[in-house]
């Protein structure tokens, strides 16, 4: 599949990045806002880069992430995105085109997340932070958005069943990587709003 076809799917599946219905805002007491950026790279095709957090962190140890975090007083959910993207993996705001958003949601945590995607410079360098990232690494956009590779599990969490997916992946170099919760919930997302035939 030609590259500008597949970004001409991902554009499909995204709203504005203005917010104007209030989508980010918070839904219950005690929530905050967040936001998360889902990164593509052009190399021979679309990789979307990922993080793995380190086995030390006090929350989400070891987990496979997008860059992003809570909100700062004062900054759009927009900034959030770039801004935490620039202080985990390094890349800074010039380096990233914001292409729109997912839609936002409650996470099982206290966070109300908005998960935008952008367009990532190929000669951007990735600099991960070791305080909040163990490494960085990329995984193709075909391999996320295609539906034998979401494996599909069913728990029960807060009185009710719910549906998840994971995405086992091998890297090249026989490093496994299993992307699943938020993470997967956010890709399994893009995967329904653009590419599900």
């Amino acid at each position: 599949m030609r590259s500008d076809v597949v970004l001409d799917k991902v554009r499909k599946a995204l709203l504005p990045l203005r917010i104007s219905d209030g989508a980010d805002q918070i839904k219950r007491d005690g929530q905050r806002k967040a936001a998360v950026l889902f990164p593509l790279v052009m190399r021979e095709d679309w990789q979307v880069i990922l993080t793995q957090r380190p086995e030390t962190m006090p929350s989400h140890a070891g987990q496979i992430a997008f860059p992003g975090g809570k909100a700062e007083v004062g900054e759009t959910i927009a900034q959030t995105a770039l801004r935490e993207t620039e202080e985990e993996i390094g890349i800074g705001a010039d380096d990233i085109e914001l292409l729109g958003r997912l839609p936002s949601f409650n996470a099982v945590s206290e966070y109300r997340i908005t998960p935008f995607v952008g367009v990532v410079a190929q000669n951007a360098r990735i600099i991960p932070d070791p305080r909040e990232v163990e490494s960085a690494f990329e995984v193709p956009l075909s391999f996320l958005m295609n539906p034998k590779n979401h494996k599909r599990r069913e728990v029960f969490f807060d009185g009710q069943d719910h549906v998840l997916f994971d995405m086992p992946y091998e890297e090249t170099n026989g490093r496994y990587r299993n992307i699943w919760g938020m993470t997967a919930m956010t890709i399994y997302r893009l995967w329904q709003r653009g590419f599900k035939a």
